[in-house]
């Protein structure tokens, strides 16, 4: 049987990431890490200075045992936009629905699209339809790389 691993720490990682930092699960212990990309910079060139220890021991870590570490899912697997217009399309008011997809287009579409949320009272609806669709994307993740979550069944 394979370690099992915490889903709520993969979906906590998963939100964290951005272009500078990425997570990974250490597939020997379930541990999930998040480090940035100055820290695998420092690793590979032997400097040190301007990362903290920790991070940096988890950087050469994944340098020198990458079979071991899993990239969890980025933001382009993620999809956050396709989720947002998706939700959109099946927002129950006509005129609510047409202003929120209206929003989705351009620069600025992840600004527009909270505050319109906001502005129809939506926000809590668009937070729990993201956390099922991280939950989704989490879920099949794992199934994919047959990892035990702790909690299968349940919601985080």
């Amino acid at each position: 049987m394979g370690v099992r691993v915490s889903l709520k720490d993969i979906l906590e990682a998963m939100d964290f990431q951005s272009d500078e930092m990425t997570a990974y699960l250490h597939r020997p212990t379930g541990r999930v890490i998040t480090v940035s990309d100055e820290a695998i910079r420092a690793a590979e060139q032997g400097d040190d200075s301007f990362v903290e220890p920790f991070e940096l021991a988890d950087a050469r870590g994944i340098l020198a045992r990458g079979e071991d570490y899993l990239s969890l899912p980025d933001r382009f697997e993620i999809d956050e936009y396709r989720m947002m217009e998706r939700f959109a399309a099946g927002i129950a008011d006509p005129s609510a629905r047409e202003e929120v997809l209206r929003v989705l287009h351009g620069r600025g579409a992840f600004r527009r699209f909270k505050d319109a949320v906001r502005r129809f009272g939506l926000t809590d609806e668009w937070n729990a339809y993201r956390d099922r669709g991280y939950q989704e994307v989490a879920r099949d993740w794992c199934e994919e790389h047959g990892i035990v979550v702790d909690s299968p069944g349940a919601d985080v």
